[in-house]
């Protein structure tokens, strides 16, 4: 089955957790994305960085410092996150426009196939905004964990 690669999973998760935070207005430090979130602190690091340079994400560094979300969430399109991560995705090698190293190219029923695939996930991403995600996620995650893990590490001999 075809995967999203977890570059573009966490990046994701981040966005999601910024608009989450975005009533709050101030800035969240990537530490606090990571545990909310779940994900590796150096890792997140890098795709805020990308998330950053594609204007998605506004970053100060220093103490105090952190991010926030750049722009209203429901403006945000999952494909915009996609393409700052990815790039264009293809689910296959020979829908890339550079690559002809199949001896099929443009003479296949399976590349047409392909292609449907990809216009078909394109379509998902360019109608989900973050701010779908968000309220997605704000249905389903519990408001709080029965215990965080500075409480369990707390009650530890």
């Amino acid at each position: 089955m075809l995967k999203i690669s977890q570059k573009l999973e966490y990046a994701m998760r981040a966005m999601i957790e910024l608009a989450l935070r975005r009533e709050d207005g101030g800035l969240v430090p990537a530490r606090e994305i990571a545990t909310a979130q779940q994900v590796p602190l150096r890792f997140l690091e890098q795709q805020l960085g990308a998330l950053h340079k594609a204007g998605l994400v506004e970053s100060f560094r220093g103490a105090g410092g952190g991010c926030r979300i750049a722009k209203d969430p429901a403006q945000i399109k999952v494909a915009d996150i996609a393409d700052a991560i990815e790039g264009q995705l293809f689910p296959m090698f020979c829908l890339e426009p550079s690559d002809h190293t199949c001896f099929q190219d443009s003479r296949c029923g399976l590349q047409g196939f392909w292609g449907d695939v990809a216009r078909a996930i394109q379509g998902v991403f360019e109608d989900t905004t973050v701010a779908d995600l968000a309220d997605r996620h704000r249905r389903m995650a519990p408001t709080r964990p029965v215990f965080s893990s500075d409480e369990l590490l707390s009650r530890l001999p």
